[in-house]
């Protein structure tokens, strides 16, 4: 019997896998399936995003003279109304985990003591063993941090009302999507960052991303000291100035769900230390997903599931993370992959007037796409876009940079028109000014 330890998309992965390959397979769960990714992460985020959106669309219309009014937020409902489609998703999940031959145990408490799995404090006889019991969110050791009116992604379904004036601390990914939120939604809002913020995204994508972040006052290289207040949140004290606020939202990271699991060797913050195989310091025992530590992206998460499963059953495969898309979604979607080489060309264009975008062009913010080709052979080394669809590019692009695809090649693509992806002619323009200084110095190797 193989023992899987949590039920976000790395451990339902790794179960249904398992599942399929005849496996007997055991899932506990503490809570309901789909993860930190349903519940807390990616599904809250765009059930919010797409109410931002909605109001952000509405005020553009507003400000070309088209229409009237402005619609207001109902937070209670919208919250409510999240919370219903999260669990209409949890059920599907449910009825395609059973489906494929999953035994789901849900609310008990699992740990690993002693080399075996202990679930509500009986051992467990299992074969084999997967831990993929997720992350929660990094909580700093600030004065304050318990005060009534300070949230995580994972309470913010407990936020009564609107709040007038937000302190979001973080600076990555996280802390960007949700001040793009709650601005929309017309609350003062400002985000406090540690170091530089958005440091980990293109700088041609950050550029993009702060005019969508426009409203957001946003301070850098700022350390909270503490936040204030006696019976709730009232203010925020930083090494550079105090600010009143009536809500703080934590947005520094995750941390991995490691601190039931003896005896397997972890890293510093706590993540589950394994092999290529995604194996542990003890035989047996898998570990896969956000407990492992970062990128803490859910495809990842999805595609270890599958490794690590395979891998319990002696069919190993590696995981390859060089082409990595990785995504952001703000007023439009922020999709990119990390340079595979420094060495290439860099092309730029800004995105067309299209779905989604054409209400945008007498403010020039179409959005922008850059991508980074070998100077002799075409093949793409990395890619940026901001546009209403850069992540379905993205997901292409990543898998085609990793085949070795050339622009000469992918120029060749029909298009769809109208749309509001600049991608493609920035890859039709790429190939082109190849082909230019091909003919113009003959002996560059194609």
């Amino acid at each position: 019997m193989i023992l899987v330890l949590g039920g976000g998309p790395a451990g339902r992965m790794a179960a249904m896998k398992a599942a399929g390959a005849g496996e007997e397979v055991v899932l506990i769960e503490k809570r309901s399936l789909g993860g930190q990714c349903l519940h807390d992460g990616c599904m809250l985020v765009c059930g919010l995003n797409d109410c931002a959106r909605m109001i952000r669309s509405a005020a553009l219309c507003e400000r070309s003279g088209i229409t009237r009014g402005m619609p207001e937020v109902r937070f209670p409902e919208l919250i409510a109304g999240v919370h219903s489609i999260q669990q209409t998703i949890a059920t599907i999940l449910d009825e395609e985990t059973k489906d494929a031959g999953v035994q789901v145990i849900y609310g008990a408490e699992a740990a690993i003591i002693g080399g075996k799995a202990v679930v509500n404090g009986e051992v467990q006889d299992a074969d084999m063993i997967i831990i993929a019991t997720g992350s929660r969110p990094h909580i700093p050791d600030i004065p304050g941090i318990t005060l009534p009116g300070v949230y995580t992604p994972h309470t913010l379904k407990e936020m009564k009302q609107l709040p007038k004036r937000i302190a979001i601390i973080g600076g990555g990914v996280m802390a960007a999507e949700f001040a793009y939120i709650f601005s929309s939604f017309g609350t003062e809002t400002h985000i406090i960052s540690r170091s530089e913020f958005l440091h980990q995204i293109p700088p041609r994508l950050k550029a993009a991303a702060q005019k969508d972040l426009g409203d957001v006052t946003i301070h850098e290289n700022t350390r909270v000291l503490g936040i204030g207040g006696e019976d709730a949140v009232s203010g925020i004290d930083t090494d550079g100035f105090s600010l009143d606020c009536d809500c703080v939202l934590l947005a520094a990271g995750l941390i991995p769900n490691s601190e039931k699991i003896e005896g397997v060797e972890k890293g510093r913050k706590g993540e589950i230390l394994v092999n290529n195989r995604f194996e542990t310091s003890i035989p047996g025992i898998f570990a896969c997903g956000d407990v492992i530590g970062e990128p803490g992206l859910t495809p990842v998460a999805r595609l270890q599931g599958f490794a690590a499963a395979d891998a319990a059953i002696g069919c190993d495969h590696p995981v390859d993370l060089s082409y990595l898309p990785r995504s952001m979604s703000l007023g439009y979607e922020y999709a990119w992959m990390e340079p595979v080489s420094d060495e290439g060309i860099t092309y730029t264009l800004p995105g067309p007037a299209g779905p989604g975008t054409f209400w945008s062009l007498p403010e020039r913010r179409t959005g922008i796409s850059s991508l980074m080709v070998d100077e002799e052979t075409g093949e793409i080394l990395s890619f940026a876009e901001a546009s209403p669809d850069a992540g379905v590019m993205a997901m292409y692009l990543g898998f085609m940079a990793e085949k070795g695809f050339s622009v000469r090649e992918l120029a060749g693509i029909f298009e769809v028109h109208p749309t509001a992806d600049g991608m493609y002619p920035t890859i039709r323009y790429a190939s082109a000014h190849l082909n230019k200084k091909q003919r113009e110095d003959p002996d560059q190797s194609r």
